[in-house]
């Protein structure tokens, strides 16, 4: 047998154990004095349910970064349903007391639940093992999993909301609602990792057959999901994640231009690209299109910003040094993550927002910039499509003279004369070649 083939098959032999050895490790665990006096202190939240509240909802929000569409998909729906609905107690599950959701720590019915605790020897001994057989991605989720099982067992909260797609046992009987952004590890699995795409494949169809009903981002993404796992079209309900007045509207013309000045940059003279940096978003055809736009033009001011946490240093450091060896060191801005006040100043100062992704399941800056009135210009997948209403101008992402095109045309501002770009053809949001 080739060695690819018999690694592949390998491969598929540690995925069919790796959920029996992961419930034995669980019962190990639990088992573990430490461990039982950690879920006891913790379980104790949910028997002591005040009064006021007739509804506990557990949010599972382990995995969720600090920065990030998903982290502000997510904070901004638990503060908007836990503002609605001040009865209904949101209890977060969070790897560091809610500091990745600033916005919800005021919130009086919003309690967090920190769900990892410093490893001993028996938990190191475990992950290790299951480091060397299987997937690495169960490292964090041991302590999680003893979590649920006693979440499941003794029926402590009304429902189970998992925006993430985590891994949790498969026989709730707790009612359990799935958010699902999209399924670029099954379309676009060029944007992944083997290891998280291994991870997804084994644990998202019993994570969707264990749900009373799945949450969707985009009608293109519900299309997705009903493609891929055959789920009946009435179990899967779409909610665009768009949420009112959440970038405010800054007015004040000395927080405008501090903000401007801290990044180097001029009202109306730039492009705007919001996104993180992983693979499919595009940014190195992005930034060679924008050089052959400098190379080409006359103009002399137009720059580049790049709002985005960056993935690694390493990343950081390969775009530093390709700006410097491009000459585009003065053109090409790269903010880093930014805050709400500065990406609203960012966004609506900016020429065009420019959006050459590869795969979406929604595009949250697509959408956000139509409603502030910033022109679009961006890929012709389905899902942007959908985020901007068909008021954008598109192009293929994967045509380089396209990209450069949609550059020049943002920079000198004529962005509604779809007549002077090359159209983008209507796609179902991913590469051909994966049809």
């Amino acid at each position: 047998m080739e060695i690819p083939k018999l690694t592949k098959w390998l491969g598929v032999l540690a995925s069919m154990v790796a959920f029996p050895i992961a419930s034995l490790c669980t019962l190990i665990l639990i088992s573990d004095a430490k461990f039982s006096d950690f879920f006891a202190e913790r379980i104790s939240i949910l028997k002591d349910r005040p009064s006021n509240i007739t509804k506990d909802i557990v949010v599972d929000a382990t995995g969720i970064s600090y920065c990030g569409g998903i982290r502000t998909l997510v904070g901004n729906l638990i503060k908007m349903m836990a503002t609605k609905c001040p009865d209904w107690r949101f209890i977060m599950l969070v790897e560091d007391h809610g500091r990745r959701f600033p916005e919800l720590l005021p919130l009086g019915n919003v309690t967090f639940i920190v769900t990892k605790i410093s490893p001993n020897m028996m938990t190191l001994f475990i992950r290790n093992f299951l480091d060397f057989i299987t997937l690495k991605l169960f490292h964090d989720k041991i302590t999680q999993l003893c979590f649920y099982n006693t979440l499941c067992l003794d029926r402590k909260c009304d429902l189970f909301f998992d925006p993430y797609g985590e891994f949790h046992p498969n026989d709730f009987e707790i009612p359990k609602i799935t958010l699902i952004h999209d399924l670029a590890y099954l379309d676009y699995p060029a944007c992944k990792t083997k290891e998280v795409i291994r991870y997804n494949r084994a644990v998202s169809g019993p994570m969707i057959a264990s749900s009373r009903k799945i949450i969707t981002i985009s009608n293109f993404s519900k299309q997705r999901i009903m493609k891929w796992y055959h789920v009946p079209e009435e179990k899967i309900h779409v909610i665009y994640p768009c949420f009112a007045k959440r970038l405010p509207d800054i007015k004040d013309v000395c927080i405008i231009e501090s903000i401007l000045r801290k990044y180097n940059l001029q009202k109306n003279k730039y492009l705007i690209y919001v996104s993180s940096f992983w693979p499919h978003k595009n940014h190195q055809r992005l930034i060679s299109a924008f050089e052959k736009f400098v190379a080409s033009s006359k103009n002399t001011w137009g720059k580049l910003a790049i709002v985005g946490e960056f993935n690694a240093l390493r990343h950081r450091d390969f775009f530093k040094n390709e700006m410097i060896s491009r000459g585009l060191a003065e053109r090409v801005v790269f903010t880093h993550h930014v805050s709400d006040v500065e990406l609203s100043v960012l966004l609506k100062h900016s020429r065009a927002l420019i959006f050459p992704s590869l795969y979406e399941g929604f595009g949250m800056p697509v959408a956000e910039a139509t409603a502030a009135s910033v022109p679009v210009l961006c890929s012709g997948i389905g899902s942007l499509r959908e985020a901007s209403g068909g008021s954008a101008i598109y192009f293929n992402p994967y045509d380089m003279g396209a990209i450069s095109c949609a550059v020049a045309i943002g920079m000198s501002g004529r962005v509604y004369s779809k007549s002077a770009i090359p159209p983008a053809k209507p796609s179902t949001g991913f590469p051909s070649d994966l049809h």
